[in-house]
């Protein structure tokens, strides 16, 4: 379903993590040494059995505080778009657009909340980290719940490898999972102001919720 884009997102690799640290303080600690990423995604939407519902991909870029850009390109196109106040959502397909105010969809939206202050993650979400081996390989896994019991989801895992950010996985409350992976990953690259601008063509109609 494309409202599932909207609940998904980013966070970004950074440096080693001491132990004796809070999962919330180690998660802030990873966001806290960035301050921009790009990289392609690949998203798996399954339901509560397993079976494969939808599978979208694209290309999402991230610059701290508060601006975000997840771009669908197949099997069909959309945007989502914020620019540090307000947030788009295109649907070319639709020749709709829908523009909200960032701090509306904070609480329930971990992409535009982890492309924020990350210092203020704990006051939507209970942090905790689940450890785990892959491969033979340490993989830290944070896990988010919302507090809001209006989020659209119930749960949220982060997995990095190492200091690598690999994926992000939402449940929601009838059982439906989303599994995103990222590749091509770029930290703290440039990345200009107009890419995270936003105009309606002509045509297009246009849906304010201010």
């Amino acid at each position: 379903m494309r409202y599932t884009a909207l609940c998904l997102g980013l966070l970004l690799s950074a440096g080693p993590v001491l132990a004796a640290e809070t999962p919330a303080k180690q998660l802030n600690s990873l966001l806290n040494k960035m301050d921009s990423m790009q990289a392609a995604f690949i998203q798996n939407t399954l339901d509560p059995q397993g079976k494969p519902l939808q599978t979208l991909s694209g290309q999402m870029l991230v610059r701290r505080p508060g601006y975000f850009r997840w771009d669908t390109e197949k099997p069909f196109t959309q945007q989502i778009i914020a620019n540090g106040e307000v947030v788009w959502v295109y649907d070319p397909e639709l020749q709709q657009a829908t523009r909200q105010l960032l701090d509306k969809q904070v609480g329930n939206t971990p992409a535009l909340l982890l492309s924020g202050d990350s210092a203020k993650m704990s006051e939507s979400f209970t942090i905790s980290e689940d450890k785990e081996k892959v491969a033979g390989k340490s993989r830290k896994t944070f896990v988010l719940k919302p507090k809001d019991k209006d989020a659209l989801f119930e749960t949220l895992r982060v997995s990095f490898s190492g200091s690598q950010l690999t994926g992000m996985q939402l449940r929601d409350s009838l059982g439906q999972k989303t599994d995103i992976t990222f590749s091509q990953i770029k930290v703290n690259g440039k990345i200009a102001d107009s890419v995270f601008q936003f105009t309606p063509p002509k045509g297009v109609d246009v849906i304010n919720e201010l």
